[in-house]
């Protein structure tokens, strides 16, 4: 197991309401994680040790295809493609992965966003798992879920159409230390569910917020 960070250092304001990211120092997310199973994407450079791109996508494309059992050139060609996009995604108070455990699985992308808490956490915790810019073809059904680390937070799964077809998303929302944390994990068409909803909860269980030591 491997863990990646972010401080709260790297918090930014955002919008018009008002808080002061200062409020949260000492604090941070950790992210306990498979790294056979899930890539942990450039939240800013370095990154695990690489100072470009360049360099972090060659490393990631020789340990994907190192746990394939028969890789193929056009599969690498193809990872070096979607890395080099996601290389450059950087977002504020956001921490990306992405679920590949060989070249020949399903891709997914796990993000965790997060800031600092606002309002009445039920109220907080159901919009952060209902809002989306797809809308629903039905409203989500929420559940309470649990972690060790994180507590009690809701969860859901939202269905929706794109590109003519029907996506799902697994979405939880948790109120713990001074964040609001969204994690949304794309499961794909419905077939999917089954298989990719047990590896997002567990990968959720590895998320923590805790002072920095």
């Amino acid at each position: 197991m491997t863990h990646h960070e972010l401080t709260s250092d790297d918090i930014q304001p955002t919008g018009d309401d008002g808080l002061d990211p200062r409020t949260a120092d000492g604090w941070e997310v950790l992210v306990e994680h498979d790294p056979g199973l899930w890539i942990a994407l450039p939240a800013r450079w370095p990154h695990q040790g690489h100072d470009t791109a360049r360099s972090w996508i060659a490393a990631t494309v020789r340990d994907v295809v190192a746990r394939t059992a028969a890789p193929t050139r056009a599969g690498k060609k193809w990872l070096v493609k979607v890395l080099d996009r996601l290389a450059t995604w950087q977002t504020p108070n956001e921490l990306k992965f992405m679920y590949l455990p060989s070249l020949s699985s399903e891709l997914s992308l796990l993000r965790i966003q997060f800031g600092l808490v606002y309002g009445d956490r039920e109220a907080t915790l159901r919009e952060l798992v209902l809002e989306s810019d797809l809308p629903g073809i039905e409203p989500s059904v929420l559940e309470d879920v649990t972690t060790d680390s994180l507590g009690l937070g809701v969860y859901g799964l939202r269905y929706a159409e794109l590109d003519g077809g029907i996506t799902v998303t697994s979405i939880f929302a948790f109120r713990s230390g001074p964040f609001d944390l969204r994690v949304t994990c794309d499961v794909g068409p419905p077939e999917f569910v089954p298989v990719k909803v047990p590896v997002a909860r567990a990968f959720v269980d590895g998320i923590s917020v805790v002072r920095a030591t």
